[in-house]
């Protein structure tokens, strides 16, 4: 089966993906056509399924640490996978009925822990990422070729596993007549600028620093809610410029790591960082939950900022949860005058499953073995084939 498609001129492939935010799985079935004239890529399908609570609430646990032995981490990858087959079998009958055949499934799963140059291996400092939904599961349930472990390339060649996406997000959005630079506000925020032209090797892309995790976080502990919808609670507050001196104050914040980071930092004990330094300014909930959404557009508008004029930005495309957040989206417009804020739909693709699609065109690079990532964006060695394949069980 595997040589079969390696061959193929097109192919169908539905994408898998559980964002930082850790709130649902993102499906995209995407068509790619490869011939020597031409490389194209289209949307044909997505859908978003949200956890049931008692898994929701168990993935929460793993990612903030909270387990008792080995064996969760085992049960909630076996879990996932279950999960994630049984929903990817359901879309595949879906869309058979409407003619459309997928030829492989590509899940990138769930990131439960990412350690950029903090993993000790023979005395020097290195990094090392986890994703989690059993893939050998999704095979098993779908009856279909699975890719999966997209980072891990990446990592063996001396990169950070991230952005892992650049070069398929650069397939999906570069033009040869203008650039384009997109923000994700997910669970941590990140770039991706494409100069105008056709070289992959030109791209830019890194994390700027926190999304919406740190928000929700917030939101539940102040607010009961599970996130700030159109950040109506946030903009009933006052930013405070001492909390937000002191949160912008953050390393990474400040561009003294690389290009990526996680919930690890800007998580959880970033939050309890939020209320220590709050309690002591007497701030009350609503000015708390203001400055957290100006420190990540201050993030964001200090990375992408920046750039040189050669590049010519006139607009910013955004997707991710974020991008909804109507009080997020005027504190960038204020942080960076000039700029015209645009939703990445209008590019031709679903903001919501641009991961999941992202995900899919790797998957269909892996398959062919061609490599899907960029040396010059994660730090590695050398470009790598992102992602490793499972075939399905014998009939």
């Amino acid at each position: 089966m595997f040589t079969r498609l390696s061959r193929k001129k097109e192919l169908v492939i539905l994408g898998l993906n559980s964002g930082t935010s850790a709130d649902g799985l993102d499906l995209a079935a995407v068509k790619l056509i490869f011939n020597a004239k031409k490389f194209a890529i289209k949307f044909l399908a997505g859908k978003t399924v949200s956890y049931p609570p008692a898994l929701h609430d168990r993935l929460n646990r793993i990612i903030i640490n909270d387990i008792s032995s080995m064996d969760d981490l085992i049960a909630i990858d076996r879990s996932l996978g279950d999960f994630y087959g049984l929903q990817a079998a359901r879309f595949v009958r879906s869309l058979k009925k409407k003619h459309i055949r997928i030829d492989a499934i590509a899940s990138h799963g769930q990131t439960v822990r990412h350690l950029p140059g903090k993993v000790i291996l023979n005395g020097k400092k290195e990094s090392g990422t986890t994703q989690l939904g059993h893939p050998e599961t999704i095979s098993a349930r779908t009856g279909l070729p699975v890719v999966a472990d997209f980072r891990q390339g990446d990592i063996a060649a001396g990169g950070e596993g991230a952005p892992i996406t650049t070069k398929a997000m650069w397939g999906l959005f570069h033009s040869p007549k203008e650039p384009r630079l997109l923000v994700n506000i997910g669970g941590i925020a990140n770039y991706f600028l494409f100069p105008k032209g056709k070289e992959a090797d030109k791209t830019l892309a890194a994390d700027c620093g926190p999304g919406n995790s740190l928000l929700d976080i917030i939101v539940a502990r102040y607010f009961n809610k599970k996130f700030d919808n159109e950040g109506k609670i946030a903009a009933k507050g006052i930013i405070s410029k001492r909390l937000l001196t002191l949160l912008t104050a953050d390393k990474f914040i400040q561009k003294k790591y690389g290009p990526s980071t996680g919930r690890e930092r800007f998580g959880s004990r970033f939050a309890e960082k939020i209320v220590e330094y709050s309690l002591k300014l007497g701030l009350n909930k609503y000015d708390i939950l203001a400055t957290t959404a100006e420190l990540t557009a201050a993030a964001i508008a200090g990375t992408i900022g920046k750039f040189p004029k050669k590049y010519d930005i006139k607009k910013i495309y955004l997707f991710g949860g974020g991008a909804k957040n109507k009080y997020l989206v005027k504190r960038l417009e204020a942080n960076i005058p000039g700029a015209k804020f645009l939703n990445a739909g209008k590019l031709g693709y679903d903001p919501d499953l641009l991961e999941a699609a992202c995900y899919a065109v790797m998957g269909a690079w892996c398959l062919r073995g061609e490599t899907g990532t960029l040396k010059h964006i994660t730090g590695a060695k050398h470009n790598a084939i992102a992602g490793k394949i499972i075939q399905p069980p014998s009939q």
